[in-house]
């Protein structure tokens, strides 16, 4: 795969200038490769509909091969995107990911963003749109159970990656790590 649009989904309350965005950012333009990191609505409200609006809006601007980084939130909305609008996906990568599991929607309170998991998503129905899913965890992460990874990669009969000290994958220094994994798969 040599041309391709890499579309990064971020994760709660994150931006293209949080968490391992910006260094990042400056390596894939040394590279000079097609990436965009869209800043999502909502702030600490955030809800999936308006993700997915302009998450497509983004999309459909491009006739490239496409590629998903979701981290964290962003791995559920990755999901749902695929789940809504059913494109053609080259690879997926889920970095500090959810599994397909609704209860999930109760995390702090239920009150940070409990419609991105309204219902279980058909995993088989999205399953043959995408080429490669990449499941990247950590052992240690926090936030997000490694279980959790390990489900989903069960569910997508996806690759694992697993770190052992990585956290949530969302300090700048995660950066390096997230672009030797992407480099690995998509061959840049």
């Amino acid at each position: 795969m040599s041309d391709f649009k890499i579309v990064f989904i971020q994760g709660y309350t994150a931006s293209h200038l949080a968490d391992w965005y910006p260094n990042i950012s400056k390596e894939l333009d040394k590279l000079n490769i097609d990436y965009t990191i869209p800043d999502l609505p909502g702030g600490e409200h955030p809800h999936a509909d308006e993700w997915l609006e302009t998450l497509h809006k983004e999309i459909s601007e491009s006739n490239k091969p496409l590629v998903l980084v979701g981290h964290s939130l962003g791995t559920r909305t990755a999901l749902l995107y695929l789940e809504k609008y059913r494109p053609k996906v080259e690879k997926v990568f889920l970095i500090a990911t959810f599994s397909n599991r609704v209860e999930n929607a109760k995390r702090n309170n239920g009150e940070a963003y409990p419609d991105f998991f309204t219902h279980k998503i058909d995993l088989e129905k999205i399953k043959p749109r995408v080429g490669k899913f990449i499941v990247i965890h950590s052992k240690d992460d926090p936030s997000i159970p490694y279980k959790q990874a390990v489900e989903i990669v069960k569910d997508l009969d996806a690759k694992l990656v697993t770190y052992y000290s990585r956290g949530h994958f969302d300090l700048p220094d995660n950066a390096p790590i997230i672009l030797k994994e992407l480099k690995n798969e998509l061959g840049f």
